[in-house]
């Protein structure tokens, strides 16, 4: 019976070294880890969710994979990728060829697209640089369709104030004309009475001189007289004409005005106006129907929640794979499966880094924190140098356990002093990751809220945060 036990466990034991074995093959020819190879390398100021084991096509067929991503020390400076390409593909890579991050489908996977480059060019050789192209981010697309329709709205806003100032004066203009022609008209008639007068006193004059009646009668035949009335007589009838003619002008003139095209510019700028409106009306109406019929809009939104399951699934399945006899050996080794669902209750109980020796570094609200300029808090200068020189120490130990980041406050209620020890430990987390190019799966918080001072440390409870490196000598 012994024995029969025996084979069963050998056989179990070899089947399963057996698939093993099959499953490395099955990822490592995936990956063209067992075919002769070669590596170039490339840069990219975004590697937009690349990462080592990324697969690598070379005109669209599979050819290796992404080795090593190296970060930039500087935030203006690329990241290097450096990838490892089949041999059998290497007449293809040439030179010239421009290295792509692409996505299978909307929201597939990610992988480096290298094109075939030019006969012309010669072959990339091992080790060398070829040239890249930044993948394309629908972030960027967005901040464009809203620089342009806020161009849209700036030239609308300034077209709006000439037109409104153009009619203003059109319309003061026309009150000046009609100002003008009202204020004239009375003393155009006065005149043209005074004239009329004028007129019949001088005909009863000379019917007078013709009847030989009074001193003119007597004058009658004084030629210089008789010249210099007549020559009044033509000075009145001028002076008659010339107010016809002013009258007459200034009709003129308000006719020019009616038939001038500046009305007629002024209504076809309305015209286009309320043509770019119904333009924009009519466009967001098409977008608006096509999101209620299934369009667009919704079919992102079930795109979004497709991946979001999917996601979700695969959470699940890798967080079950992580029990798995096969691997949990390598997660108890370093201490913990996820620092992400670690509550503080199971903290505070030691679940975390079992065998593992702690170093413990903290620091205070007062030489961390400070209001920024709309009145958050936020690490202060001063802050980051006590984190820096904080790490320093924590750096000495060995790096092959957790990192915690606790955080601290006894203010407000339960809810507010969670929330409030959590975001300080949030803000730490964030700084000291990425200064000092932590491993974020290795880099837990944990919101401890409320806790006594130290006996010494004088009354209250403990105001920032704590920094825990656990470690094996």
């Amino acid at each position: 019976m012994d024995a029969k036990k025996k084979t069963i466990v050998g056989l179990f034991v070899a089947g399963t070294l057996l698939l093993f074995a099959v499953g490395l093959f099955l990822i490592g020819d995936s990956t063209q880890l067992f075919a002769k190879s070669f590596e170039v390398y490339t840069d990219f100021l975004k590697v937009t969710g690349l990462e080592i084991g990324t697969k690598v096509r070379v005109a669209g067929m599979d050819a290796g994979a992404v080795t090593v991503i190296d970060i930039p020390p500087q935030p203006g400076e690329k990241f290097r990728v450096r990838i490892r390409i089949s041999e059998k593909l290497h007449s293809l890579v040439r030179q010239d060829s421009v290295a792509t991050i692409q996505t299978d489908g909307v929201l597939g996977n990610k992988f480096m697209e290298v094109d075939g480059g030019s006969d012309a060019s010669a072959k990339a050789q091992s080790g060398t640089a070829i040239r890249s192209k930044e993948p394309f981010d629908w972030g960027d697309l967005m901040t464009e369709v809203s620089d342009s329709v806020k161009s849209v709205s700036t030239i609308i806003a300034g077209i709006k104030e000439p037109v409104l100032t153009a009619v203003g004066n059109i319309s003061e203009t026309s009150r000046s004309a009609n100002l003008l022609i009202k204020n004239a008209t009375p003393q155009v008639q006065r005149i043209l009475e005074a004239s009329g007068k004028v007129a019949d006193n001088i005909r009863e004059m000379t019917q007078g001189v013709k009847e030989g009646h009074g001193v003119v009668g007597v004058l009658l035949h004084d030629e210089d007289l008789a010249r210099n009335v007549k020559q009044a007589v033509v000075d009145t009838r001028q002076t008659i004409q010339n107010v016809r003619d002013t009258t007459e002008n200034a009709k003129k003139l308000v006719a020019k005005i009616d038939e001038s095209q500046i009305v007629p510019e002024v209504r076809q700028a309305a015209t286009n106006l309320r043509h770019i409106t119904d333009q924009l009306k009519s466009a967001v109406d098409k977008f608006q129907s096509s999101s209620a019929d299934g369009g667009v809009a919704e079919n992102l939104q079930r795109t979004l929640a497709d991946a979001h399951e999917a996601m979700s699934d695969l959470s699940e399945d890798t967080e079950a794979l992580k029990h798995n006899f096969l691997f949990r050996g390598f997660f108890r080794k370093r201490g913990f499966y996820d620092l992400g669902s670690m509550s503080a209750a199971e903290y505070k109980a030691g679940k975390l880094g079992k065998g593992f020796q702690q170093h413990r570094m903290s620091l205070e609200t007062a030489d961390l924190f400070g209001k920024d300029a709309k009145g958050a808090e936020a690490i202060t200068p001063r802050g980051k140098q006590a984190l820096d020189d904080a790490m320093t120490e924590i750096l000495q130990f060995p790096r092959n356990g957790a990192l915690i980041v606790e955080g601290y406050t006894g203010e407000g209620t339960a809810a507010m002093q969670y929330l409030e020890a959590r975001r300080r430990a949030v803000l730490v987390r964030s700084y000291i990751t990425y200064r000092f190019h932590l491993r974020p799966a290795y880099v837990g918080i944990v919101a401890m809220g409320a806790v006594p001072k130290d006996s010494g440390s004088g009354t209250g409870f403990r105001e920032g945060i704590g920094i825990v490196s656990f470690y094996k000598k």
